[in-house]
């Protein structure tokens, strides 16, 4: 009975980091992101100047399980201390800044242009609006622990073309 349940996690776990894998691939030497296209094609390269968004330590990575809670985690948590400041990874522009009782408690989404999108959860406090354009060193909100959370962290996550990506 568990077998079936088993290989779903296995393949869902191998099946999405591959995919991120194609998606975009990470030149830490010279801070290249080379994007692609689902189907596989080059779609650009990058050069970019990005930061980590809070000091702390990855507490749960991308991909891993954690029943009951999921079954896939979509980023990665970053935990230190209530009230941290957050930091976009990168430019961009606030799409979302707002709370949900579930999931990601207090969140804000930033997008980055190129089809790349940022997702900040747990926050305990928002300090932007939509449609405002932050940068690295800007506060975008504090680390807290709202949504769906054991413990004050903060959930980093970043999409491609809306595809889950690990961010590196």
């Amino acid at each position: 009975m568990l077998l079936p349940i088993i290989a779903v996690i296995v393949l869902t776990h191998a099946g999405i980091e591959e995919v991120s894998e194609r998606l975009a691939q990470y030149d830490a030497k010279t801070n290249t992101v080379r994007l692609y296209y689902p189907n596989g094609k080059l779609y650009k390269e990058l050069t970019l100047a990005v930061t980590w968004p809070v000091q702390g330590v990855i507490t749960n990575d991308f991909g891993e399980t954690l029943l009951p809670y999921y079954l896939f985690h979509s980023g990665i948590d970053i935990a230190s201390y209530k009230g941290d400041t957050v930091t976009p990874f990168m430019p961009g522009k606030v799409t979302y800044a707002g709370q949900i009782f579930w999931g990601y408690g207090k969140h804000v989404i930033v997008d980055h242009g190129d089809n790349i999108t940022s997702i900040y959860g747990h926050l305990d406090k928002i300090s932007v609006k939509k449609d405002q354009e932050v940068k690295p060193g800007d506060v975008i909100g504090l680390e807290g622990s709202t949504g769906w959370s054991t413990g004050t962290h903060l959930h980093f996550q970043i999409n491609v073309f809306g595809i889950l990506v690990y961010p590196e």
